[in-house]
């Protein structure tokens, strides 16, 4: 899997972060259903912890998940 995005401004704190108004994942269908079990986990752990939720990364959270690959993070909103 690769990930692509096109960039909204500029960076947002001191490590680079980029708001993105797209991106792209290119990946085979396996690799796809992959991110969206691990996103389906993680806005289920968001419902399960409430406020308390931080953030998950898949490369933590999916046996799937592969060295080569961009890790995925799913943050709380109110973070």
């Amino acid at each position: 899997m690769k990930a692509y995005a096109y960039p909204t401004g500029e960076p947002l704190n001191e490590y680079g972060l980029l708001e993105l108004n797209e991106i792209s994942l290119s990946a085979d269908s396996k690799t796809v259903r992959a991110v969206a079990l691990f996103l389906m986990a993680a806005a289920d752990e968001m419902d399960r912890m409430g406020e308390s939720y931080g953030h998950l990364h898949m490369q933590d959270e999916s046996d799937a998940w592969k060295e080569e690959w961009p890790d995925i993070v799913v943050c709380n909103p109110n973070e």
